[in-house]
């Protein structure tokens, strides 16, 4: 959930450039061994099965906006359909901002073009799959919920396994005891049985993690998922999977799903957004292949990313220490800023390509934002950050067109 991977003080960071020179082989879990080929083999799957799961996605959303345009073409919808995709970056703590970004956002009044919609899919990544599926059932409750969440941060979410955090026997250098206890306050069985029905109609819900073993991303359908859960009972496996999103490489406890190990899906992609498919499996090729005489719904793309493009300048100090700190942050910011720009490079291409009318907005922290305290999970840091993300949500002015 860190901002950038890795945001400690000095003595971690260098345990952690440590242990990934070499002393990180141990592990408190013997997993089984699989041959080279066996390992080649399993990705291939994975990747296949990543590819099909993306296609089936876009096919369920795809056939929800055609029940919406039969529904105003018959003259039961005022409105022609808008296929609407919230898309909620990764950010750490910095997550309030996003919580409180939503929260302010259903004060812009309903005629406004840029009121919140009714979202087809949310996606989230690391503590935007913490915050996203509340956003997914975009209901007051559920956004007030999230927003408190952000707002009250508790002691015990992130502890370091005592004063030999650093051992590499350990699976991570620290637990998160406090986080998992609020994931299963706020993530009531109750809310998943809700997201499993809000999605019945063919809405989206989906996380990023990194599977670690394939060295690639794997994301979730959490609608999917919850459905699994009413079947089975097991809704546990549901949380699981928000927390793998969210757990920082080698500090947060990596997550054991089927056999596989994950990660914060912020290693493998800061956002989600379908940029892995080829052009010609994307929305606008595929509805006019569908539908080639029917007009094609507008698609607007609302990414909120919790963080600033770029980070505060400063002199940094000569030492390997401050570098890869450095190092690190500015690369995540770079990473999903270069992600985004290929969002809006898809988006052109739609319009281009399949006449498409896909729109995207952006909105970030303000650069010239600073945290009042130092440190991560501080609670008037967080409560700066919500209050400000519920002020730029009820401003229709705080959402960028610009490529960053």
């Amino acid at each position: 959930m860190s901002k950038y991977p890795f945001e400690l003080n000095t003595p971690r960071i260098a345990t952690i450039v440590f242990l990934l020179l070499g002393l990180g082989a141990c592990s408190p879990e013997a997993r089984p061994e699989r041959t080279r080929e066996q390992l080649f083999e399993a990705r291939a799957k994975a990747d296949q099965a990543n590819q099909e799961a993306a296609k089936a996605l876009l096919a369920r959303f795809l056939a929800r906006a055609k029940v919406q345009y039969d529904d105003y073409a018959a003259g039961r919808r005022a409105q022609p359909p808008t296929v609407d995709l919230l898309v909620i970056s990764g950010g750490g703590d910095w997550g309030a901002f996003g919580a409180g970004f939503l929260k302010g956002w259903r004060n812009i009044q309903a005629d406004s073009a840029l009121a919140k919609p009714d979202f087809a899919a949310v996606t989230g990544v690391s503590t935007g799959a913490l915050i996203a599926p509340f956003a997914f059932l975009n209901t007051d409750e559920a956004t007030s919920r999230i927003a408190d969440l952000y707002r009250n941060p508790k002691s015990d979410w992130v502890q370091w396994r005592g004063s030999l955090y650093f051992l590499p026997s350990h699976i991570s250098l620290a637990e998160v005891p406090g986080l998992e206890r609020e994931l299963r306050t706020y993530v009531t069985d109750d809310l998943i049985r809700k997201i499993a029905a809000r999605g019945a109609d063919g809405r989206v819900l989906a996380v990023n993690t990194t599977d670690v073993d394939n060295g690639g991303p794997r994301v979730f359908d959490l609608v999917d998922e919850a459905a699994r859960a009413n079947k089975t009972g097991n809704y546990e496996r549901f949380r699981q999977i928000m927390l793998a999103s969210a757990g920082i490489p080698g500090v947060f406890p990596a997550r054991i799903i089927d056999d596989v190990m994950y990660v914060d899906g912020g290693a493998t992609g800061n956002i989600i957004f379908g940029g892995r498919l080829d052009e010609q499996d994307s929305f606008p090729a595929m509805w006019k292949k569908a539908y080639p005489d029917l007009k094609m719904p507008t698609v607007r793309y609302w990414v909120i990313f919790n963080n600033q493009l770029r980070p505060q300048p400063q002199v940094t100090k000569a030492s390997w220490v401050a570098v890869v700190q450095r190092s690190m942050e500015t690369g995540t910011r770079a990473s999903t800023t270069t992600a985004m720009r290929q969002l809006f490079g898809m988006a052109e291409v739609a319009r281009l390509k399949q006449n498409a009318d896909v729109q995207v907005r952006v909105v970030s922290i303000p650069d010239g934002w600073a945290p009042p305290n130092p440190g991560s999970f501080d609670k008037q840091t967080m409560n700066n950050l919500a209050d400000l993300g519920e002020r730029m949500g009820a401003d229709p002015a705080s959402w960028k067109t610009d490529i960053p």
